[in-house]
């Protein structure tokens, strides 16, 4: 039986444990995990690659970064692995980490199938219109997230290509 721990939110109502449903903070304890699925890093590790990723937009303040890691790892989700250089802690992720970051992704998949079936409905109530470049993009973006990895590279020309074209028309 799943614990609120393994559930995600979604339309079957779904939640994450503690600080994951607040202001923002969910998406950056789900970057760690995954993150830390690929290896294990310190918070300054953390905190260099996050700025990276958002091009220095955004950086995680230390005071903000350490406490979610504290409160993580008592939720069993990360775990100290080592204790490096000058006393840097290194954290891994847990097999409670990788089950939860795994049902979030599960869970964000089917969500995604649903809204997939209502894009005529969204187009028209988010955009205003149901033109064919907005459901074509639509289209395209499902299409990805259903290529298997044998022929992501052949994805990747084809979606490069499209984007090159694109850009052209500006």
């Amino acid at each position: 039986m799943e614990t609120d721990r393994e559930k995600f939110c979604g339309f079957r109502g779904y939640h994450m444990p503690g600080d994951f449903k607040e202001h923002g903070k969910g998406l950056i304890q789900l970057y760690i995990l995954h993150s830390l699925k690929l290896k294990p890093k310190s918070g300054y590790d953390l905190i260099k690659e996050i700025s990276n990723k958002t091009d220095g937009l955004w950086v995680p303040s230390k005071g903000s970064l350490y406490p979610m890691l504290k409160k993580m790892e008592e939720e069993n989700l990360i775990k100290v692995f080592d204790t490096g250089k000058r006393s840097k802690t290194i954290y891994e992720i847990t097999e409670n980490g990788r089950i939860l970051l795994k049902n979030i992704i599960d869970h964000r998949k089917e969500a995604e199938e649903r809204m997939y079936l209502f894009r005529e409905l969204m187009f028209e109530i988010f955009s205003g219109d149901s033109t064919s470049v907005r459901r074509n993009f639509f289209e395209i973006r499902h299409i990805l997230g259903s290529i298997p990895p044998e022929k992501t590279k052949e994805a990747e020309k084809i979606t490069e290509k499209c984007l090159r074209d694109l850009k052209g028309l500006k």
